[in-house]
């Protein structure tokens, strides 16, 4: 019986084995709903089976985690169907699990945005950004963190944004040049003459006065411009509301909140802190107190568009990177040491001691009389002859290196902190101990001052510090003698000059004699009865240092730091002299005489002539036109392979130009660039410029342009920027002007006449 039933466990046993292990090869395969299926049925048939039971836990833990690990792949792919489908295989093994439905719920969240991202790019495609952005919004909030979401919306905001900077950019768009000449006429009737000939339309302000008289005169200026100075003129201010209509009202506080638009900006300061932006911010501009966030070194302003604009280019300047300077310090200790003692050392002293006569322990009054010489101990030090010689040069040397940002100060310390104990007794006999420490060794502090000229004003304070000697107080305390050598000086070093400090020099010579008296102070003999000590101490201490500046303030040119911004009651930028400069009218077409104002009325709207309005008519007489710029090329019509030769830009110019920049077009492979350099041209008269230059190398393009730093002008013929270039390719080559964008000194810059394509030919 006993056999039979070991053969029974042992049967069953094997019987839950071969279960498990064909649920464990069902589940490798990827059939969980078999290997799950077969495990239940197994804990079923054999219910007291622990092998089974934990099995089947395992089985349903291990398939419901790699179904909706697979669910998540395929939902980060965007394959929402399969996503479902293995969800729902997971739902089917574990009904109860939270974790599926919060999976299912995502993968219906993901479709949905998918569905609003597609609608919304079709939205876009059908220029309806707007309702695009609505749709985005709707979508996000189902899930908010949506990156691609997220994306589409930034990118849809940033279009709009930069398609209404551009329209307002644009400003109105009748660009034609007006003439006006009224003397003494109602606001209105102005404004009524201009709009019916310039396509302009006027809004008036319930609080203008109709009684406004207006009189000027005007000769083929900008209708923008003629329409700011009549309102400037006459305490008006006027808005922009579309390309063809502006608002006129009354330039008071009241109707600035009522109609100015406001603007919102943020800034993230890089290197200046924002309260100190602020603070330069509220000085320089008439602005609503900004709001500071220490925290983030964030300003924020909420004011006008043309105030924004000023604040951004003044914060452009004055959010600048802190200069820093590497200082390169080497301090070197010389000393030097000499000894020489020679001579004989006699005994200087000698002592009698009297010891006790036999028989008796100490010595008395009574046995004092039998006290013999021979009871007399003599006590005589031994002689020596000194015959020494020492020398000894010592070199310390510290060479630590600082890295300081500018005004601040930096500290090196080389040595050690010695303690000082202080005993203080109290009432009662209690004594206590207090520890303080002194800086012995080398110490240095320095406060570098970066200039903008790459010039380092270092104030330097140099203190070395020895222990001399100790000394012990009546109460125990010990306290030390501290020699100390001190500097102090504010010095101005180019970046990477050297200068030394030296002449901290200390001297020391001593000389002691040991002589027998008389015999002694004979002047050669006395020699053999003497000992002389010779000691001389030299040391001098040498500080060098030398400034590297890692990172300096870029000196900004005048185009930069010098900005006109209206007036105080109507700040903007301006052009340079406080003027807005009317635009260049269209050149003709060959063949086509320019159209002049007729003396009857203004000229029709469809060609670009310019506009006369008023009681006088315009005189038919035209200035003469000036020749437009020219470029041109200097340049040899062939060169060899491998040979380098040099390619000139001049300029032709009757107008007075400020700077040119350039686009040159290279072709790609075909030269190599050995140097760029500036023309003669710009700096006429010994006059300062602002050459820049990048090389784009994948596009062949050369970026390069002068600017004078004043507010001048360079008239007549002369060099803009020479290339020097090396043929690497044999062949015919073309080289062109992509752009020449000219700035005037005064006016506005005429166009310049870009010269043909330059063709040179490489021969091998």
């Amino acid at each position: 019986m006993l056999a039979l039933c070991a053969l029974v466990v042992l049967a069953t046993g094997c019987a839950q084995q071969r279960i498990r292990d064909s649920a464990d090869a069902e589940l490798r395969a990827g059939n969980y709903e078999a290997a799950v299926g077969a495990l239940e049925s197994g804990s079923q048939r054999y219910p007291e089976s622990a092998t089974l039971r934990s099995g089947l836990v395992q089985a349903r833990t291990e398939a419901v985690t790699r179904l909706m690990s697979e669910a998540g792949r395929a939902l980060s792919q965007a394959q929402f169907e399969q996503a479902d489908t293995l969800l729902q295989r997971a739902k089917t093994l574990a009904p109860n699990d939270r974790r599926i439905d919060d999976l299912l719920a995502n993968v219906a969240t993901e479709r949905r945005q998918r569905a609003a991202r597609t609608e919304a790019e079709k939205l876009v495609a059908a220029k309806r950004p707007q309702e695009a952005l609505r749709v985005i919004a709707d979508a996000l909030k189902d899930n908010p963190r949506n990156s691609e979401l997220l994306q589409l919306q930034r990118r849809f905001e940033i279009d709009l944004r930069q398609a209404a900077v551009t329209a307002n950019r644009q400003g109105l768009s009748e660009s034609r040049p007006i003439s006006l000449d009224f003397r003494d006429a109602g606001l209105r009737q102005v404004l009524d003459v201009v709009t019916r000939n310039s396509g302009v339309n006027f809004v008036l302000d319930k609080d203008v006065r109709s009684d406004t008289r207006v009189t000027v005169f005007l000769r083929s200026a900008r209708v923008e411009d003629a329409i700011d100075l009549i309102a400037s003129t006459h305490q008006l201010a006027r808005k922009t509301l579309d390309s063809n209509t502006i608002l006129i009202y009354p330039n008071t506080p009241e109707k600035q909140r009522e109609h100015q638009e406001q603007v919102v900006r943020v800034f993230y300061l890089a290197s200046a802190e924002a309260k100190g932006a602020a603070s330069f911010l509220r000085s320089m501009l008439k602005i609503r107190d900004p709001y500071v966030d220490e925290r983030t070194n964030m300003l924020a302003l909420r004011d006008s568009p043309e105030n924004i604009a000023l604040a951004e280019r003044l914060i452009a300047l004055y959010d600048t990177g802190e200069p820093e300077v590497l200082l390169d310090v080497e301090v070197i200790e010389l000393r030097t040491s000499r000894l020489t003692e020679l001579g004989v050392q006699f005994p200087t002293t000698f002592s009698l001691t009297p010891i006790a006569p036999a028989g008796a322990a100490n010595i008395t009054l009574g046995n004092i009389r039998s006290i013999t010489r021979d009871d007399i101990v003599v006590g005589l030090p031994g002689g020596s002859i000194n015959l020494r010689r020492e020398t000894g040069d010592f070199n310390i040397l510290a060479n630590p290196r600082i890295r300081a940002r500018n005004k601040e100060q930096a500290k090196i310390l080389i040595g050690d902190k010695v303690p000082v104990i202080t005993a203080t007794t109290g009432t009662g006999g209690f004594v206590s101990d207090s520890v303080s420490y002194v800086d012995v060794g080398l110490k240095l502090d320095v406060q570098p001052t970066v200039f903008a000229d790459d010039e380092v004003a270092i104030k330097i304070a140099l203190e070395v510090s020895s222990l001399a000697r100790e000394i012990k107080t009546s109460s125990g305390s010990l306290a030390y003698q501290i020699g100390t050598r001190n500097a102090s000086t504010l010095l101005r070093l180019r970046d990477g000059e050297t200068q030394l400090l030296a002449g901290l020099i200390n001297n020391e010579d001593r000389t002691s004699a040991s002589r027998i008296p008389l015999i002694g102070d004979l002047p050669v003999l006395g020699r053999l009865f003497s000992n002389t000590r010779d000691d001389t101490q030299r040391t001098e201490l040498v500080l060098a240092i030398t400034p590297r500046i890692l990172r300096n303030v870029r000196r900004p040119d005048a185009n930069e730091t010098e900005l006109w911004v209206g007036t105080e009651t109507s700040p903007r930028l301006r052009q340079v002299g406080g003027r807005v400069l009317a635009e260049p009218a269209e050149e003709a077409a060959p063949g086509q005489r320019p159209s002049s104002p007729s003396p009857a009325g203004p000229a029709p709207m469809g060609g670009m002539a310019p506009i006369g309005i008023g009681s006088l008519p315009l005189s038919s007489a035209a200035p003469a036109a000036t020749p437009k710029p020219r470029l041109d090329w200097v340049a040899p019509k062939e060169v060899k392979l491998g040979e380098s030769f040099v390619v000139t830009v001049t300029l032709d110019s009757a107008a007075s130009l400020r700077g040119l920049p350039l686009q040159i077009q290279l072709p790609k492979g075909a030269f190599a660039i050995e140097e760029i350099v500036e023309g003669d041209l710009f700096r006429q008269g010994g006059a300062a410029t602002s050459f820049t230059q990048t090389i784009d190398t994948d596009k062949a393009i050369v970026r390069a342009g002068s600017v004078r730093n004043q507010a001048t002008g360079a008239l007549g013929k002369g060099s803009v920027l020479t290339l020097r270039l090396r043929a690497t390719a044999a062949g015919r080559h073309s080289i062109s002007v992509l752009s020449a964008q000219p700035l005037g000194a005064d006016t506005l810059a005429p166009p310049i006449d870009r010269p043909a394509n330059l063709l040179i030919e490489v021969k091998s």
